[in-house]
């Protein structure tokens, strides 16, 4: 073989420059490479010693990756060699060569790589339909094999470890996920979430330093079983989520105050409706309300009314503490549906004269409505008979949007998000305490003055809102961590982004497969 064609070789497959190429030759549509082994000696596979006395030979057959798209295989002609290490449990070894063969592979060490990393990235199924397209056709079982033949790596010496909890069913099973915080890497995961894994983990590996985990209490009991006195940071991402959970619960007890105020219209003469124009549901609400007040002045308890009537209690006390039955039909609540958002504009529309239903239903589709033309031209309707467009105010805020308003960096909130705001404070004095107590845990939080976490808990334990009470509350059960938390500038955005991960991965059918699959696959794979 030439100088050139010996460069070429060293090139193109470093893998075989340390064997003799007899032949290359296209059987069919795949390459056969003929070769044999040339080094003068090998070393025991048993005890290291290095030996030149040869025993015999015989071929092995190794796939290779595809050249040119063409399917490849070597025909390698090894030797077995004598040990002469009389202690050594081997009395003969197979030489193996470097970067191309090892014990009992079938393959290559280039193509045994390349098949774990298609394995690591999309598992059996998947995994096997690429392999067949790139000429080295693997079944599933056998990615699968791969990967679990894989070595798990060492759990090194971690500063501080991240622990969150993900799910193998959602809502039923759940694993624990454990990241070395500086490297942001996953190191290892376990079958459960509770005290007694996560302790026994801790007391196998003595080294860690600090734990960041969320607020479960699982994961602080088990850190301080596993390690008592270990340092423990809450996450700041979870000590928000449940403030905003606890805010969710305060703006939605006062849902109503969300709703604008629709001026209040000019006094009419009150006049009894006749029976006939009466709906059936607003006859049915008098006669109930008849019978109703007139057993609860009788002197009849609310109980007994509910079963002489066979109605609900919460029915019977709200028939009782109305006077007249008008204040009841008042009551009923009006439905929302998808034209809600886009009834101003329909109204605005309206008294600029436009009133063909298929032009303005045109109209609000390209602002995002996705009904028909009939419920537009009912609301047309309904504008008609009311002598001509009336207004109509625009629908409250979303329980979310305000939460968020809240919570919410106030500097990157748009004019109308502030001016919302301030319009639900206004008439809602508990949502406007429970926004300034949260707004300030809110700074706290991303300033990191955790000096001043005791101030605020003072302030809110005087609050009027339960639900700031009980965030207090939790904060307290857990001080140490979360004053630790607002302190240091600790976060399990790494650990988060790992479950994120884990969410892709299980969408693949590993979590199918089985934890130990799962587990090689997330530890592997980073």
């Amino acid at each position: 073989m030439g100088d050139h064609a010996c460069g070429l070789l060293k090139v193109l497959f470093p893998h075989l420059t340390q064997v003799l190429i007899n032949s290359v030759a296209r059987i069919g549509k795949s390459i056969r490479i003929a070769a044999r082994c040339t080094a003068p000696a090998a070393r025991c596979s048993g005890c290291g010693t290095v030996s030149s006395r040869v025993h015999s030979r015989y071929g092995r057959r190794l796939a290779d990756t595809a050249v040119s798209g063409q399917e490849t295989t070597i025909d390698l002609e090894v030797r077995r060699f004598f040990c002469d290490n009389t202690g050594c449990a081997k009395k003969t070894f197979a030489e193996q060569v470097d970067h191309l063969t090892f014990r009992y592979g079938r393959r290559t060490l280039t193509l045994q790589r390349v098949l774990q990393q298609v394995a690591l990235a999309l598992g059996g199924q998947a995994g096997e339909r690429l392999t067949g397209r790139l000429a080295v056709p693997v079944s599933g079982p056998t990615l699968l094999r791969l990967i679990r033949g894989m070595d798990l790596p060492e759990v090194p010496e971690l500063t501080v470890l991240g622990v969150d909890e993900f799910a193998f069913r959602r809502g039923r099973r759940f694993g624990a996920i454990l990241i070395d915080m500086d490297s942001r890497r996953p190191v290892d995961v376990l079958p459960d979430h509770t005290a007694d894994t996560f302790a026994e983990w801790l007391r196998e590996h003595p080294h860690i330093g600090t734990v960041c985990r969320d607020r479960g209490g699982a994961f602080a009991e088990g850190a301080e079983r596993g390690q008592p006195g270990i340092p423990q940071v809450a996450d700041r991402w979870h000590l928000l989520h449940n403030l905003a959970t606890g805010l969710e619960k305060t703006v939605t007890r006062h849902r109503p105050c969300l709703k604008v105020p629709e001026p209040e219209p000019a006094p009419a003469p009150v006049r009894e409706r006749d029976e006939e124009s009466l709906s059936a549901y607003e006859r049915k609400i008098r006669e109930r309300h008849h019978d109703v007040r007139t057993l609860f002045q009788q002197g009849l308890t609310i109980s007994a009314i509910s079963m002489r009537l066979g109605l609900d209690r919460k029915t019977v006390r709200r028939y009782a503490k109305v006077a007249t039955a008008e204040e009841l039909m008042r009551e009923r609540p009006s439905r929302t549906s998808t034209l809600t958002p886009h009834k101003p504009y329909l109204a605005r529309r309206w008294a600029e004269g436009c009133d063909n239903a298929q032009t303005l239903r045109d109209e609000i589709a390209a602002r995002g409505y996705r009904g028909g033309r009939k419920s537009v031209r009912r609301f047309l309707n309904t504008l008609a008979r009311h002598n001509g467009p009336r207004a109509v105010p625009p629908p409250p805020p979303a329980v979310a949007d305000v939460v968020r308003w809240i919570i919410g960096r106030p500097e990157n909130q748009s004019d109308g998000a502030r001016r919302d705001l301030k319009d639900v404070c206004g008439r809602c004095p508990e949502i406007a305490e429970a926004c300034r107590l949260a707004r300030g845990f809110a700074t706290i939080l991303r300033r990191l003055d955790g000096h001043r976490l005791g101030e605020w808990l003072t302030q809110a334990d005087e609050s009027k809102v339960k639900e700031i009470r009980t965030f207090a509350n939790g904060l307290r059960k857990d001080l140490a961590a979360v004053t630790a938390g607002l302190t240091l500038p600790l976060n399990s955005g790494a650990v988060e982004g790992n479950v994120t991960r884990i969410k892709l991965l299980k969408r693949q059918h590993y979590g199918r497969a089985g934890f130990d699959l799962l587990k090689r696959r997330i530890l592997l794979a980073s």
